[in-house]
């Protein structure tokens, strides 16, 4: 044990002396520098917080809601309202506010006066003007490079309006006063220079020799994030820090796992630096400030409701009543003993299963596939759009039985090899029991799915072994039983107490169609179809990974034979085939979580096609390296918009 720690810290230390990392601090810093010197100016468009453009937050603190009016968007300033842009430099700056104008019920008792305050220091008492308007100040440099202003006034409470309001604000110009030279925030400097330490750590210690590549990408974009936007830069320094710095030893964890199992030489590098970049950028960005918040605060009160016992609800979507199992919240409920928070204890959760999840993906494809383009499937799986999609929605217990549903499919996959050597069919019978009744209760989208597939899988094998098939014969009864198992468990303790609003829904259904059980109109089949290419193929994947997965699927049975990684691939797009003609027959838009489902078989597929045309020459790796960066271009559109702009993605589905 203290040999293991000193090779440790020789090693990190080893690292911490690379000149690599001493010039990415320099160019860091270098371009932190040129960035303050360069004219800025910034728009924000008071009331817009949602939305790519001039969004209001996180710059605003203390102010009402946002409101749309006849003038456009606005807020209404409280008793003591801020603007804060962390990162501005020390440099002065001209300040424009636009007020709008003050109605007549409120005339008498909306303040006559305001106060501008900069880092405690009174600017200006200005007046306020009935009829709206446009003031300018001058704001002197602060000392530590962050540019805070404080709106301070009289509040008025209107009649049967709980809310206390000052000044209707509507738009804010700051242009920073060019000449002269000025100075970083040097807290925000020395939060990014950390992370930059910490992540070449994790660098080094799994990606080896490409440790400099992955470290010059990483400089490379911060430089860019820098130049084009400093100020949301600077508010991201401590969410992007506490991200790498819980990254860290996950990758060492995972990295210790790995070495313990009989891997191919660097596969257990790669997974490592997989999972620890995927954690990084599903914490970071939940973590930046006021970036989208999804149904976080659902989950919360859901997480308490279950922990009190509460564990059958019934929940809505598009106008459907639907059964919420709790089995994630029981998961993560011994979290709450060590005295993690529950917002922080269900977004770490959700985190680590979806970055843990490449790591069953790879064991998955390697079924099928050699130990590189394995690992590339693995890098589809966890870094399409798709996943990430989720986790600004915040679907919690989405994302937990997600990974729970993969540990499922590998269990099958692997059950199903035992049982054709006679080994370990009672232990498998137990695990597969085990597993099918925890993705049952962990999502009913999943429940949906998951049963279709493992339905058609059973029927399948039930009807080969009738025509006498001996590899059928071998595996139709302990897979019935197992499967039949946890179906069984799940519908006996937690389904049974919905069966009164299924025959409910049975009985609207029969008489009036589903649309009469979601009480809406019939959605076109124009705007299912349009959904489903933009919100369904080119959101969730970036379009090309598909027809990628379809002709990989094709040449795995075309190599290799049917088996059953390559059956459970196939089912899987019979199912979300299935469940995405269904809407346009039903015109009812709710559907289980099918393209998310099939994101493993879509992975493994693409992989197999990517890694038969790279092998075909120039041209092949041109192909694929154009997809690859298109499928990429895709995912930082839907990984930075939500953050910076709380920009709604489509919803997964």
């Amino acid at each position: 044990m203290q040999h293991a720690l000193i090779n440790f810290i020789a090693q990190e230390w080893r690292a911490l002396r690379a000149p690599a990392l001493w010039l990415a601090l320099g160019g860091l810093i270098a371009m932190v520098l040129l960035s303050v010197q360069l004219p800025r100016q910034y728009i924000i468009d008071v009331g817009y917080e949602e939305g790519v453009g001039n969004a209001d937050l996180p710059f605003l603190r203390d102010f009402n809601t946002a409101e749309q009016g006849i003038y456009g968007s606005y807020r209404w300033s409280g008793g003591d309202s801020q603007l804060v842009l962390l990162g501005f430099g020390t440099r002065a700056a001209v300040m424009e506010l636009r007020w709008l104008p003050i109605g007549e019920a409120i005339a008498n008792v909306a303040p006559l006066t305001y106060q501008v305050w900069s880092n405690d220091q009174l600017l200006a008492e200005l007046p306020v003007w009935r009829s709206g308007s446009r003031q300018w100040l001058v704001v002197p440099p602060s000392v530590h490079g962050h540019l805070r202003i404080r709106l301070v006034s009289d509040t008025f409470q209107p009649p049967q309006d709980p809310r206390w309001l000052s000044l209707p604000l509507e738009r804010i110009v700051i242009a920073a006063v060019p000449g002269g030279w000025a100075w970083p925030a040097l807290d925000r400097l020395a939060w990014w220079a950390g992370t930059v330490v910490i992540g070449w750590l994790i660098f080094a210690r799994t990606l080896a020799r490409r440790a400099s590549w992955g470290l010059a990408i990483g400089i490379g974009a911060l430089s860019l994030a820098i130049l084009l936007d400093p100020v949301r830069w600077a508010y991201g320094a401590e969410a992007a820090f506490t991200a790498v710095a819980l990254a860290y030893p996950l990758a060492i964890v995972v990295q210790a796992w790995l070495q313990r199992q009989p891997l191919p030489e660097g596969a257990g590098n790669a997974l490592s630096a997989i999972v620890a970049i995927a954690f990084a950028t599903r914490i970071g960005g939940r973590f930046y400030p006021a970036s989208m918040p999804g149904d976080i605060g659902f989950h919360v009160n859901r997480f308490h409701e279950a922990l009190g016992g509460l564990i059958t609800i019934i929940s809505k979507n598009r106008g459907i009543d639907f059964p919420y199992p709790p089995g994630p919240y029981l998961l993560l409920a011994p979290g709450r003993v060590v005295g993690i928070e529950t917002p922080l204890l269900l977004q770490l959760g959700a985190a680590l299963a979806d970055s843990l999840s490449p790591i069953i993906v790879y064991f998955i494809a390697r079924r099928v596939l050699p130990p590189k383009p394995a690992l590339l499937a693995a890098g589809i799986y966890v870094f399409a759009a798709a996943t990430y999609l989720v986790t600004w929605w915040s679907f919690d217990t989405h994302i937990i039985t997600q990974a729970l549903y993969l540990m499922l499919i590998w269990g099958v996959i692997r059950a199903w090899e035992d049982w054709q050597a006679g080994q370990y069919r009672y232990a498998w019978i137990l695990g597969l029991a085990a597993l099918s009744a925890m993705v049952f209760l962990g999502h009913f989208g999943f429940l949906l799915s998951s049963g279709a597939l493992l339905g058609m899988l059973i029927v399948v094998v039930w009807a080969a072994g009738w025509l006498g098939a001996p590899w059928a014969q071998r595996v139709r009864w302990p897979l019935t039983i197992a499967i039949s198992s946890g179906a069984a468990f799940a519908v006996i303790f937690f389904y049974s107490a919905y069966l009164p609003m299924f025959l409910a829904q049975l009985e609207t259904a029969r008489t009036g169609g589903l649309t009469a059980v979601a009480g809406r109109a019939p959605i076109s089949r124009e705007v299912l179809w349009r959904t489903l290419w933009q919100a369904g193929l080119i959101a969730h994947y970036g379009f090309l990974p598909i027809p990628f997965a379809i002709a990989g699927l094709w040449l795995t049975q075309r190599w290799q034979g049917w088996q059953i990684t390559t059956g459970l691939m196939g089912l899987s797009f019979v199912v979300a085939i299935i469940f995405a003609a269904l809407p346009f027959i039903t015109q009812v838009s709710n559907s289980p979580r099918y393209l998310m489902a099939l994101n493993w078989a879509v992975a493994v597929g693409a992989a197999v096609a990517s890694d038969a045309l790279w092998r075909r020459g120039w041209l092949g790796r041109l192909s694929v390296s154009g997809a690859g960066l298109l499928v990429l271009a895709n995912t930082l559109w839907y990984w930075l918009t939500p953050m910076l702009w709380r920009a709604r993605p489509p919803e997964p589905f």
